[in-house]
């Protein structure tokens, strides 16, 4: 198979007790050709500290603290990868996560994105339960079941980098539901892949912010859904 390139942004702050996990899932999967991107979105942690002896492994940039959506950008601004995964730096890979998608991506070149199911772990890292993420064929019935909420774990997907030069990066303007919005775009223009392993860890420890969901966010994502998919949503 061939291995093209795979860029994975991870985006921090003050996150510093998790990320060391989150970089060994990165730099122990079976996939060699990644370069790994650390976001220190203006931490104050000591997360410079942290990632410091994994420097000759990682492209370390910090910068003022802006939100996650703007951290993601910049990341997005210096990957040169064919595909980009972003992980979130509480959470972690499993160990085929990067070789799975890109079979899965190669497979198939009209995919912009795809995403995986993932196992739940809490903040000392024991697994908890799996989570099977909703997937439908259909591109109408993906779109309708979205407007009911996100299902997507952001952790999870792989987007392809030539894809997302034609929708555009993640919206600075919403501090939630920045992922969500990308996805309908996506999928304006391309499919979407999916795999029903549980690839990602995603850890639950009580501060996600996800734990406080922002209601107006969501709506204002839904409500630009509506613009894109006339034809599907009114």
């Amino acid at each position: 198979m061939l291995t093209p390139k795979v860029s994975v942004v991870i985006p921090t702050y003050n996150h510093a007790r998790y990320l060391p996990y989150a970089l060994d899932s990165v730099i122990n999967q079976s996939y060699a050709n990644l370069e790994v991107i650390v976001i220190d979105d203006g931490s104050t942690d000591g997360t410079a500290e942290v990632v410091k002896p994994y420097r000759s492994k990682v492209n370390y940039i910090y910068k003022a603290n802006g939100g996650t959506p703007s951290a993601l950008n910049l990341g997005l601004s210096v990957v040169t990868g064919k595909y980009i995964c972003w992980l979130s730096a509480d959470d972690a890979l499993m160990e085929d996560k990067v070789s799975k998608q890109v079979g899965l991506m190669e497979s198939d070149p009209g995919l912009g994105f795809s995403y995986t199911s993932f196992m739940v772990i809490d903040a000392i890292g024991s697994q908890q339960y799996d989570v099977n993420s909703a997937y439908y064929h259909s591109k109408q019935e993906m779109v309708t079941k979205l407007m009911e909420g996100c299902f997507i774990n952001g952790s999870s997907v792989m987007m392809n980098s030539s894809a997302l030069k034609v929708v555009g990066n993640f919206d600075e303007g919403l501090p939630q539901a920045h992922d969500y919005d990308l996805w309908f775009r996506f999928l304006r223009h391309y499919s979407c892949g999916f795999l029903a392993e549980p690839l990602l860890a995603y850890r639950w420890h009580g501060e996600n912010m996800s734990q406080n969901p922002d209601k107006a966010c969501s709506a204002i994502v839904q409500e630009r859904a509506k613009q894109l998919f006339p034809e599907w949503l009114t």
